[in-house]
C-alpha cells in the first residue's frame, strides 16, 4: 500500500487544518467523550515510565500528551500539530512537564534518538505523508525506544453509519460543493491486516496488537447529524455549509434512512472501533 497520497495537496491540509480549528472547543467532549477514552486507553497499553521523554505527534488539544506528561514526570513530553486552536487548548491545561509546538509530522526538528516513546493518537491517517511519518518517528526514537498508534476501525461501523457515510458524495453534489479528499486507502489503516504492515515496513517491531470499540446511539436525526458532523472533516464541512432549509431536509432523509434499516436497534447506533498497536524501534 502506497503510504504517499497524491491528493494530498496544500489545499488538502488547510482544509483539514481548519477542520481541527473549528472543532477544537468541542473535540474532547464529543460523542461522550470518546476522544478522551481512546487516549486513556493508548496510554494504558504503553505504560510510560518516569523520567522519560515523549513526542505526541498530531496532539491536537494534548489529551495523549497531558496523560502521558503525568507518567514520566519529571520526564518531558512534546505535543506537535498543525492546528493553532487545537494546540491553544493543550496549552491551557497547563501542564508543567509538557510544550506544544506547531510543527509537521513529516519534518521533525529534532535530533536522532531523542525520545524514549513516541504516540500518535488518531493521527496516522490525517497526515500528509504517513510513510514519512512514520519514517520520522523511527528516526527520533532511541534505539528500542516505543511507538503507540491508535487508528480508526472503519470497517465495523454500524448499518447507520454506512448508510450516511454513502450518502455524503450525492449530498455534495447536489449542493454544488467540492470539496478535497484522501483516497480510500486511508480508511483500511485501522484493520489488522494493514496496520501492522505499515509499522514494520517502517522498521518497527509490532510488540502488541488490540482493540477497543465505543458506541453509542442518537436520540433522533438532529442528534444523528450534529454528532456525525464531528466524525471527520468531509460531513463536517458538508453538514455546516447547509442553511436551516436544507438541514430540516437532511434530517427527514436521515430518518427515512434509519426506517429502511428495518430493525429499530440499527436506527442511530454507531460504533467507534479502534485498533491500537505498541511497537518497538529496530
Amino acid at each position: 500500500m502506497a503510504l504517499m497520497d497524491p491528493d494530498a495537496s496544500d489545499d488538502m491540509i488547510d482544509h483539514l487544518v481548519d477542520f481541527f480549528d473549528q472543532i477544537a472547543p468541542a473535540y474532547d467532549g464529543w460523542a461522550g467523550g470518546q476522544h478522551a477514552r481512546v487516549a486513556a486507553r493508548l496510554v494504558d497499553l504503553v505504560k510510560p515510565k518516569k523520567g522519560q521523554r515523549a513526542l505526541d505527534v498530531g496532539t491536537g488539544t494534548g489529551l495523549v500528551a497531558h496523560l502521558v506528561a503525568a507518567k514520566v514526570n519529571p520526564g518531558l513530553v512534546i505535543g506537535i500539530d498543525l492546528s493553532d486552536r487545537m494546540l491553544s487548548f493543550a496549552r491551557s491545561k497547563h501542564g508543567k512537564n509538557s510544550q506544544f509546538l506547531g510543527m509537521a509530522a513529516e519534518r521533525l526538528v529534532f535530533r536522532p534518538e531523542t525520545f524514549d516513546l513516541v504516540t500518535m493518537g488518531e493521527t496516522l491517517a490525517y497526515l500528509a505523508d504517513p510513510g514519512e511519518a512514520l519514517s520520522e518517528a523511527h528516526r527520533v526514537l532511541k534505539s528500542g525506544g516505543r511507538l503507540a498508534v491508535s487508528c480508526q476501525r472503519r470497517s465495523l461501523s454500524t448499518r447507520a453509519q454506512d448508510l450516511f457515510f454513502q450518502g455524503l458524495a450525492p449530498l455534495a453534489r447536489r449542493h454544488y460543493l467540492s470539496l478535497p479528499r484522501y483516497s480510500s486507502e486511508r480508511s483500511r489503516f485501522g484493520e489488522p491486516d494493514v496496520l501492522p504492515q505499515l509499522l514494520e515496513s517502517a522498521g518497527f517491531d509490532v510488540n502488541l496488537l488490540t482493540e477497543m470499540v465505543t458506541g453509542g446511539r442518537a436520540q433522533n436525526a438532529r442528534e444523528w447529524i450534529e454528532m456525525m458532523a464531528g466524525a471527520g472533516p468531509l460531513p463536517y464541512t458538508l453538514i455546516k455549509a447547509l442553511g436551516p432549509r436544507y438541514r430540516m431536509e437532511l434530517e427527514a432523509e436521515v430518518e427515512s434512512a434509519m426506517d429502511s434499516l428495518g430493525d429499530p436497534d440499527d436506527a442511530f447506533r454507531y460504533h467507534h472501533s479502534y485498533l491500537m498497536a505498541v511497537a518497538t524501534r529496530r
